[in-house]
């Protein structure tokens, strides 16, 4: 092998190492943005947005505050990171409602369950807590005003794929949503206020049996108008007694 060949082998090896180098800092710079991710969502659901220091958040992470600077610069930029990350989760799981069997009993049971995990996790609980923090700031500085927006389309989608097929008005499906998601949202509260872990298995059960009530109603309604037209009720026949003569 001549002096060149060698050269050119070491050079070789060199770049081989320099990007298996760059390869494992890049992956230990996305396992450390996660962790600070993470961290960051658990503080906000716990503590709420106001209370989510820097100082929670580094030592919920083990991250140190300088590292995590070089990593997003500002706490404005892990907002930004934790709420793309809780629409990334949402949108994820919104994708998994999706019925089952073709009753209107299954479909509105996977309504149910499947809205009730999209809220009921860390990412969203952070996320209602930077919109509600931020709900009297000017657009401009509403960094959650786009993925409010987002979020309900989401559900709104999701409600078209399981319930678009029945023949509803516009206000009936406005009534069983708010009663759907008014009723989730109620019970997200209260595991917020509650230090114990509330069992919700009986208010989603009374859920989906209300859900299903509204839902019912406009189906009768169809049936019964499918009476054939000009088809009115049988007259009585009955005639009065003649008197003796």
């Amino acid at each position: 092998m001549t002096a060149r060949e060698r050269a050119k082998g070491k050079t070789k090896r060199a770049c081989d190492r320099a990007r298996g180098g760059r390869g494992a800092q890049a992956e230990r710079s996305d396992e450390t943005r996660e962790r600070v991710i993470n961290a960051a969502t658990q503080c906000i659901a716990e503590y709420g947005y106001k209370h989510a220091s820097v100082t929670r958040i580094a030592k919920r992470s083990g991250v140190s505050w300088g590292g995590i600077q070089h990593h997003f610069g500002t706490k404005d930029a892990i907002i930004q990171a934790v709420l793309d990350r809780a629409l990334d989760e949402f949108l994820l799981e919104s994708r998994r409602i999706s019925p089952t069997d073709d009753t209107l009993e299954g479909r509105v049971k996977v309504m149910v369950e499947g809205a009730w995990r999209l809220v009921n996790r860390p990412g969203f609980l952070a996320l209602l807590e930077i919109v509600l923090s931020h709900r009297h700031q000017p657009p401009r500085r509403n960094p959650a005003l786009r993925y409010r927006a987002r979020v309900w389309n989401v559900i709104i989608a999701a409600w078209d794929h399981l319930f678009g097929h029945l023949n509803l008005s516009q206000e009936e499906v406005e009534m069983a949503r708010r009663v759907t998601f008014t009723t989730l949202g109620g019970m997200v509260v209260e595991s917020i206020m509650r230090t114990d872990a509330p069992d919700f298995d009986g208010p989603l059960a009374v859920l989906q049996e209300n859900l299903l009530r509204l839902l019912s109603v406009p189906r009768q309604t169809q049936d019964a108008g499918r009476r054939a037209p000009g088809r009115t009720a049988p007259r009585s026949t009955s005639t009065r007694p003649r008197s003796a003569a």
